[in-house]
């Protein structure tokens, strides 16, 4: 294709308010797309804030001879121990970031958790 039509199908589309300019001719085809064609970042809110596992290791909902059942809709406060992940060598308390109602519990007794792996679902 002419590098020469090229230029000045883009120069033309400058001048519309076209975003997107497909030409087609013997076979040959150029597509020429304006910043404003391109897609836009999708945009949302939710509600729900993750609570996630502070290390590597088994999830346990409570201290051996405690008892800590966690059901989806109880309501909880921030700074409440969700429970805690055990490692080799250490105890990691979970604790919730704010308040408000338990939506989704994925925290199974004696689970091996990554970090960062989403344990529990809070509705603010």
């Amino acid at each position: 294709m002419d590098t020469k039509l090229i230029t000045e199908v883009t120069e033309w589309l400058k001048t519309t308010d076209l975003a997107e300019f497909c030409y087609e001719k013997d076979g040959d085809c150029i597509e020429v797309k304006t910043a404003e064609a391109l897609p836009e970042p999708a945009h949302f809110s939710c509600s729900l804030t993750a609570v996630t596992a502070p290390a590597i290791g088994t999830y346990h909902a409570a201290d051996k001879g405690k008892n800590l059942v966690l059901k989806e809709g109880q309501s909880v406060k921030e700074g409440d121990v969700l429970g805690l992940v055990q490692t080799v060598s250490k105890k990691h308390p979970i604790t919730a970031p704010v308040s408000g109602k338990l939506r989704v519990v994925t925290a199974q007794e004696g689970a091996p958790v990554e970090f960062g792996l989403p344990l529990f679902f809070i509705e603010k």
